[in-house]
């Protein structure tokens, strides 16, 4: 399944979000955090979307997005959160593919 954030940048920090983003991706995808995998960050372009930025991440399963609230990972979305506009909501959608989901019957 997929994780997926969808957020605008702080006004003025798109460059610098942008460097932070190519300096850490191996890190980001060398995550300590079990069952993670980060899939990379995608920014809207002429004025296409809600929001300017989305990041995703595939996620093993359910018990792998708790284990991953460890001090580390806490830390590291500390930072990544400073980029974010705090004056603006953040969507976040937890997503399985078609074959994947199962579909409760309607009652």
């Amino acid at each position: 399944m997929q994780y997926v954030m969808r957020y605008d940048v702080e006004v003025k920090r798109s460059e610098e979000y942008r460097t932070w983003l190519l300096e850490k991706e191996q890190s980001f995808k060398e995550s300590d955090r079990p069952g993670w995998e980060y899939l990379g960050t995608w920014f809207t372009v002429m004025g296409f979307g809600a929001y300017q930025a989305e990041t995703r991440w595939e996620v093993d399963d359910y018990a792998a997005l708790g284990a991953a609230m460890t001090d580390q990972g806490l830390e590291r979305f500390k930072e990544w959160i400073g980029f974010i506009d705090q004056g603006r909501p953040i969507e976040t959608y937890l997503m399985k593919s078609a074959t994947d989901v199962i579909i409760l019957p309607e009652s």
